[in-house]
C-alpha cells in the first residue's frame, strides 16, 4: 500500500506541476536549449562547468523525436527536469523510510523539501541546479543506508558511480570528495589501515575518472589543443567561467559575505524576487506583508538550529554517522557557494535539501519514549504546517505568475531564437 500511496502522490505531483509548468525564459534556459537544438555534439559539450546536463539533454531530445516528432524542445526539456525531480522525492521517500521507520515523516519532508523555492523553481525550469542537487541528496542518503548495512565493495561501487555523476552534471561538486570516505572510516569491521587504503582506491579512481573525461572532451570531442593562447585551447574550455570576470565576484570585490548568504539561502526557501542584495526581513514591523512571510522563515531556522544546539548530545547519539557524512556536504557548499556568487538562490537547491534532513534530524531528536504517538503527532503537524505554509507562499507569488507566459528575462542578442523557443504548439 505503501508504494502505491507514493506512485499516486507522485502522479499527483506530475499532474499538479504540468499544469503550473514554468514559462519563463531566461538566459541560462534558452542558451542550454538552443545548444541542445543545435543537434552537435561539440554544443552539447560547450559548457565545462555541467558536462551531464546539455550532453545527457541531447540525448534525451534525439530519443524523444524518434518516438514523437515535435518542435517544442522547451516544453519537453522542462518535463524531463520535472521527472527527474519527481523521480527523486520517491527516491528519497522510500529510503527515508527505510533508514528511521517513519512513513508519514518522510512523506511531509519530501513534501517540504519539494514546495521549497529553489527546488520548487528549477522542477520546472530548463536549468542546471536540479539534477546534481538531487544526486548528491541521494548520494548521501544511499552512504547513510549502505553504512548501517555495512558498506560493502557493491555499495561503494553505485556510491562511485553517482558521485561521479554529481560532477558531470556540475563541476563543483568535486568540494564533496570527503562524504564517501567519512562514511569508510565509519564503516565497522575494519581496520584503520585497510580503510585509508579504500579510501585511496575510492578517490584515485574518481579523481582518475574526472580528469579523463575532461580531457577526452576537450582534446577528442571538441578538438581543443595546448597551441596557441586563443579560443581553441584546452585551457579557454576548461576554464571558461573562471575567464569571464564577473563569475565568482559576487557583484564586485567589496564582498558582504553574510548579505550574500541570506539573500542566496532565504531565496532557496521563500519567494526569488532578483539579485539585488538587501535583506528582506524586518523584525521591527514584524507583521507587514512584505516581511512577514520572511520573519517567520528566519525565526524557524534560528529556533530550530538553536534548539539542535541545547540538544546536541542526544542527536550525536542518535544521528551520530548522519552529522559526520552530512559536515561533508553542507560546509563545504555553505563555504564555496557564498564565495562563488552567494546571492543567487541556484547555488543553494542541493543545500536545502541537506538543511531540511538536519532539520528532521534536530526535530525527531526530540521524540520521547514514553509517549510516541504524541511525539509523531508534533512532528508531523508541524512539517504539515510547513509544508502548508511554503506551498502557499511560493505559489502565489511564483509558480503561478511564472506559470502564465510566456515571459522574457534576459535575453539580448539572441531575442529571434529565443522567441521561436517559445512558440510552443502544445499550449495552444
Amino acid at each position: 500500500m505503501k508504494k502505491i500511496f507514493v506512485i499516486l502522490l507522485l502522479l499527483g505531483l506530475f499532474l499538479f506541476h504540468l499544469r503550473y509548468l514554468s514559462r519563463a525564459f531566461d538566459w541560462d534556459s534558452c542558451v542550454y536549449a538552443l545548444n541542445i537544438q543545435k543537434d552537435r555534439v561539440e554544443s552539447a559539450f560547450f559548457n565545462p562547468h555541467h558536462l551531464g546536463f546539455e550532453s545527457s539533454g541531447l540525448l534525451y531530445w534525439k530519443m524523444l523525436r524518434s518516438i514523437y516528432p515535435t518542435t517544442d524542445i522547451m516544453f519537453f526539456l522542462r518535463l524531463r527536469i520535472l521527472s527527474f525531480s519527481l523521480f527523486f522525492l520517491g527516491i528519497f521517500i522510500w529510503i527515508y523510510y527505510r533508514l528511521y521507520n517513519d512513513f508519514v515523516l518522510a512523506v511531509a519532508l519530501a513534501l517540504v523539501i519539494q514546495v521549497s523555492q529553489a527546488f520548487w523553481f528549477y522542477s520546472l525550469h530548463n536549468d542546471t541546479p536540479l539534477i546534481h542537487s538531487c544526486l548528491m541528496a541521494l548520494l548521501f542518503l544511499l552512504t547513510i543506508y549502505f553504512l548501517k548495512r555495512g558498506l560493502s565493495p557493491k555499495h561503494l561501487s553505485i556510491l562511485w558511480i553517482i558521485q561521479l555523476f554529481t560532477i558531470y552534471f556540475h563541476q563543483s561538486n568535486v568540494i564533496h570528495f570527503g562524504m564517501v570516505p567519512m562514511a569508510i572510516l565509519l564503516s565497522p569491521n575494519r581496520s584503520f589501515g585497510i580503510k585509508m587504503r579504500i579510501i585511496f582506491i575510492y578517490l584515485t579512481c574518481l579523481g582518475l575518472a574526472t580528469i579523463f573525461s575532461y580531457l577526452f572532451v576537450g582534446f577528442v570531442i571538441l578538438k581543443r589543443g595546448l597551441g596557441p593562447v586563443d579560443e581553441k585551447h584546452f585551457s579557454f574550455w576548461m576554464f571558461l567561467y573562471a575567464a569571464i570576470n564577473r563569475w565568482g565576484t559576487s557583484l564586485g570585490e567589496d564582498k558582504n559575505y553574510v548579505l550574500y548568504f541570506y539573500r542566496g539561502i532565504g531565496d532557496a526557501f521563500l519567494v526569488f524576487q532578483n539579485v539585488i542584495p538587501k535583506f528582506r526581513v524586518n523584525l521591527f514591523d514584524f507583521q507587514n506583508p512584505k516581511h512577514l512571510p520572511y520573519n517567520l522563515n528566519l525565526l524557524f531556522w534560528i529556533f530550530s538550529l538553536s534548539i539542535g544546539f541545547l540538544n546536541y548530545r542526544t542527536m550525536w547519539a542518535k544521528y551520530k554517522q548522519e552529522i559526520l557524512v552530512l559536515l561533508f556536504w553542507l560546509l563545504p557548499s555553505i563555504a564555496f557557494y557564498t564565495w562563488w556568487e552567494g546571492y543567487f538562490f541556484e547555488f543553494w537547491v542541493g543545500t536545502t535539501i541537506g538543511l531540511w534532513i538536519l532539520n528532521s534530524y534536530i526535530l525527531s531528536s526530540f521524540r520521547s519514549e514514553s509517549l510516541p504517538r504524541f511525539s509523531n503527532a508534533i512532528l508531523h503537524s508541524t512539517y504539515t504546517f510547513l509544508f502548508l505554509f511554503y506551498f502557499l507562499t511560493n505559489f502565489t507569488f511564483s509558480t503561478l505568475p511564472r506559470s502564465i507566459g510566456p515571459k522574457f528575462g534576459y535575453t539580448e542578442g539572441i531575442q529571434g531564437p529565443v522567441e521561436k523557443l517559445a512558440e510552443e504548439s502544445i499550449y495552444r
